[in-house]
């Protein structure tokens, strides 16, 4: 490995794992999994996390990060990855994005979620709950419960709702 490093002038280094913070590419990396697999768990499902591994893997490896413009399986295999559904609902050729057009949609983003919302009736609105409850892991906990409808608007930050699944 010595000489396979010099013949390609790659300085190789050695991390403890118990300093994570030189390993940062990988924090980031098990930070992105954890947060794809949070869509995967919910509350009541957490004792089976390792179910639902290898399909977050899967969805991990065949998004495109925006720091290469490439998926890792396209890094690793040269291909990009195909999936059954792929033959039946091919997806459309990829426009050029500029940096004008890449600030824009940020712009337009960031505009979005910065003003306050004033909720009418009809509208569907989610719960926050930041505290998972007692037995279940803080790490897997879904804060966001929902979506429910607004029957009443009670005062601007009091509302009268329904489940809007179940009903």
């Amino acid at each position: 490995m010595q000489e396979v490093c010099e013949l390609l002038d790659v300085r190789k280094t050695h991390t403890t794992p118990y300093h994570h913070e030189d390993n940062g590419l990988v924090e980031g990396t098990n930070r992105t999994i954890h947060n794809i697999l949070l869509a995967f768990t919910k509350d009541g499902h957490q004792h089976d996390w390792d179910v639902h591994l290898p399909f977050c893997l899967l969805a991990y490896r065949g998004m495109t990060h925006s720091s290469t413009g490439f998926t890792p399986h396209y890094l690793w295999t040269d291909r990009d990855l195909r999936l059954p559904v792929d033959l039946r609902y091919p997806l459309p050729s990829p426009e050029q994005t500029t940096p004008q057009t890449f600030a824009t949609k940020l712009r337009e983003h960031f505009d979005r979620h910065i003003a306050g919302t004033a909720f009418q009736i009809g509208d569907h609105v989610m719960h926050y709950y930041p505290i998972p409850p007692r037995g279940t892991s803080a790490k897997l906990h879904h804060p966001w419960r929902g979506p429910f409808a607004v029957l009443d608007v009670l005062t601007l930050t009091s509302f009268l709702q329904r489940d809007a699944i179940r009903a």
